[in-house]
């Protein structure tokens, strides 16, 4: 299983896979987006790949979603 871990750091963001970093980021939206590409490509491949988040909350979204629709619908 590879896990990359989105890391609050004093300057921004950063991706840690194992105890390397990997480039930090200015945004928390963009240090979410690599990783996740990244893993999909990885699973493309039949590896198991996962993204950590850390101070995500639980029972909230990670991402925006695009679909406007009500959930009532």
């Amino acid at each position: 299983m590879i896990t990359f871990h989105v890391i609050k750091e004093q300057h921004g963001w950063a991706i840690r896979m194992d105890k390397r970093m990997m480039t930090p980021f200015w945004s928390r939206d963009l240090a979410i987006r690599e990783p996740n590409c990244l893993a999909n490509a990885i699973r493309c491949h039949g590896e198991c790949a996962e993204v950590i988040i850390e101070d995500a909350v639980p029972s909230g979204p990670l991402t925006k979603t695009a679909d406007a629709r009500p959930l009532s619908a």
